[in-house]
């Protein structure tokens, strides 16, 4: 299937970056993840999982701004300048029907612009996603976890976040999210973008949504708690709500989840679906293999106390390495 990249730009004339492909009711995901554009081609679950929608459906997919491969040069981090980038996207291809897909933090730009502008969105799915992530956070977790990710080597909060979003991941998958997560863009862009996560807030948005929504969220999620996945699910009028299991990631590579959601998009799903070929497929092949330690399970972050633990105890050992250097 061929993939389409291209930029339009938004209403103050920043650049964006999208990537398209397939034919049909176009099918919009606004950025979950930073940077998204050329994922396909490097990730074979990536590449099956977004085409297997594409077989019914133009999907679009576009890097936030301040990432990859849109204009880096940002300075306004809120739900507005989300919804003004979702909108150039929408407008560039004269979109006046649409179905958004929104996972992460893409959900709440998802909700807004459904609340917003009803009669444009007909269909709404979310996954692993909020109204307002920062009340299920203690201010202690964001400003540890901030604060690593805003050191010139932000590698410890890097590793601290992958281990959330994908904790069950091999050591060679683990290194090549780290090298992405590092080129897509700066630590201080990268620190304001995950701050943007605990901020945006779409509470007071989800009843105005008017479109069919499928909510579904992974009981073991461990970088959106399933507490949020509920919550969103009472806040917005007749939303189908799936508890599913897995983690944040899992619904790449899940194909009976996929089922779940063809079928709630109205599209015909096959008896076995295209990715249950490639599924076993992982990002090995990227990276040098590694012949020790393959699970790196000194650094795993199973449970969100791990988690706390580690970020709070790094940022301490910044804090003293710092101090001695001024002393």
């Amino acid at each position: 299937m061929e993939h389409k990249i291209g930029f339009c730009t938004n209403s103050i004339g920043a650049r964006i970056a999208y990537e398209t492909f397939g034919q049909g009711p176009a099918l919009v995901f606004p950025p979950g993840y930073m940077a998204v554009v050329g994922f396909c081609e490097l990730v074979p679950d990536y590449r099956v999982y977004f085409e297997d929608f594409a077989r019914f459906h133009t999907v679009v997919l576009y890097d936030t701004r301040g990432a990859g491969l849109s204009d880096r040069n940002r300075t306004i981090y809120d739900l507005d300048s989300e919804l003004s980038d979702l909108e150039a996207v929408v407008n560039h291809f004269k979109l006046d029907k649409v179905i958004l897909a929104g996972q992460g933090m893409g959900g709440p730009i998802a909700i807004a612009y459904a609340a917003r502008q009803p009669e444009r969105v007909t269909q709404l799915y979310l996954y692993g996603s909020y109204a307002y992530y920062g009340k299920f956070v203690s201010n202690e977790v964001k400003s540890s976890l901030l604060s690593l990710l805003r050191q010139p080597n932000n590698w410890i909060g890097l590793r601290a976040q992958i281990s959330q979003f994908a904790p069950s991941s091999s050591a060679d998958e683990i290194e090549f999210l780290l090298v992405n997560a590092q080129e897509i863009t700066t630590p201080e862009n990268y620190a304001k973008l995950m701050e943007m996560l605990y901020t945006l807030d779409v509470t007071d948005l989800c009843a105005l949504v008017k479109a069919p929504t499928l909510i579904v969220h992974a009981k073991s999620d461990m970088l959106i708690d399933f507490r949020a996945g509920l919550e969103l699910a009472s806040l917005i009028p007749n939303a189908r709500f799936v508890p599913w299991t897995g983690n944040h990631l899992g619904n790449v590579r899940d194909t009976e989840l996929r089922r779940v959601v063809l079928e709630f998009l109205g599209d015909p799903v096959p008896e076995q679906s295209t990715n249950d070929t490639g599924k076993a497929e992982s990002l090995s092949h990227l990276v040098e293999p590694k012949t020790e330690q393959k699970k790196l399970d000194w650094l795993r972050v199973d449970n969100p106390l791990v988690y706390i633990i580690v970020t709070i105890v790094a940022s301490v050992i910044a804090g003293a390495i710092l101090t001695l250097f001024k002393c």
